[in-house]
């Protein structure tokens, strides 16, 4: 496990490198000093050597546009209002399938190449999963160069997949949690140019609760069940179980620790909170890997204790990202699946790889960025 955690430092560094060469990001929407709205690009000038912010005013309801990465083309966003929070368990019919990612980390290409080859969405990013549901279990921060892309997409496939009867559902990790908190410890450095070029002292400042996205992302659980499946970034701990707190309690408490207006900070956190946000707490819990949880620190999670957390939630399994794996590996007999395959591209020959979890008809498959499917074998019973 340490050597699978460095070599997607070492992928970070190498995305880092590539990314500085240029610049092109964008729209961020976020509220102007008369109160409306104003759309935000940052570009490349012809001369290559400095940038260029455009912008221009926007109300709910008109369209943005977002720029195309590499051989993927642009695609246009329709700007909704506020919207209430997420809820914290969502019924599905068991007949319905569901897709889940996690840990995307700004690698749009590799991403949008899995949902496309996996037919969750179109060659135009358009939902085309109809009424199947799509989980993202956190991290679209950090690391990788098109992390603005991503959010806006989800975003917009969140709006289709509502009109076509599925759903889109995205958690809160714990790169969410820093970015809007003003970590930037694993920021792309195009980030911090882009932040300065717009005239921000930090790049949190972009994500506030005075932006469209950063208004957006606080409406979203850290932890739902969704159907039959109990879906976050970390993973729930037995310290957790033993507190007793419910999934409401769970994500008001996250969403309780992330501050409104940018350089406001939040009200003085309980103990509680502190707890919910902290290394036992559902974004950062590495205890269902046992060299993860050896060299983390972390308590390592028992058979019983997974039961545990399946009887209170009245689950089947419980799906999780965060810890990298070399491929959608099934835990405590399938009762957890890890679903964090590093986005990132072979040393050797370049190709994409990430992997996808797919749960269709009661069984699950390994969905690979090719568009093939591996059965596992995993019968769950409640």
């Amino acid at each position: 496990m340490g050597a699978l955690l460095l070599t997607a430092a070492l992928l970070w560094l190498h995305c880092a490198v590539s990314a500085a060469a240029s610049l092109q990001d964008g729209p961020y929407v976020t509220r102007s000093a008369d109160g409306g709205w104003v759309s935000q690009w940052i570009e490349d000038e012809d001369d290559g050597d400095s940038v260029r912010a455009r912008q221009q005013p926007v109300k709910v309801g008109d369209v943005v546009s977002v720029a195309a990465v590499g051989a993927l083309p642009s695609f246009d966003v329709q700007l909704r209002g506020d919207q209430e929070n997420a809820r914290d368990e969502i019924k599905v019919s068991s007949r319905m399938p569901l897709f889940v990612i996690a840990d995307t980390h700004g690698e749009f290409d590799i991403a949008v190449q899995l949902l496309q080859r996996q037919r969750i969405i179109d060659d135009n990013l358009r939902w085309s999963f109809g009424k199947g549901q799509l989980a993202i279990l956190g991290d679209v921060f950090d690391r990788g160069a098109h992390q603005t892309e991503l959010l806006w997409l989800f975003y917009k496939l969140e709006a289709e997949a509502a009109r076509a009867g599925g759903g889109v559902h995205l958690a809160i990790g714990n790169h969410e949690a820093m970015v809007l908190t003003g970590d930037e410890r694993y920021l792309n450095p195009k980030y911090r140019r882009v932040a300065a070029a717009l005239g921000q002292p930090a790049y949190a400042a972009l994500w506030d609760e005075q932006s469209v996205l950063g208004r957006w992302l606080r409406t979203k659980a850290a932890v739902f069940r969704l159907g039959d499946y109990l879906c976050l970034h970390g993973g729930v701990s037995r310290e957790l179980i033993d507190r007793g707190v419910s999934l409401a309690q769970i994500n008001q408490a996250v969403r309780a620790s992330l501050p409104g207006r940018s350089g406001v900070q939040p009200a003085a956190a309980n103990p509680e909170t502190e707890w919910v946000m902290g290394r036992s707490g559902p974004l950062w819990y590495r205890g269902y890997f046992p060299d993860a949880a050896r060299e983390g620190g972390f308590k390592a999670a028992e058979s019983a204790d997974i039961d545990l957390i399946r009887d209170r939630f009245k689950v089947r399994g419980i799906l999780v990202g965060h810890t990298v794996v070399p491929t959608i590996t099934p835990l405590y007999d399938g009762r957890v699946v890890a679903v964090q395959v590093y986005p990132h591209r072979d040393k050797v020959t370049n190709a994409p790889v990430m992997e996808g979890l797919l749960i269709q008809r009661g069984k699950m498959f390994r969905a690979r960025i090719d568009g093939s499917v591996e059965l596992l074998p995993i019968a769950l019973s409640r």
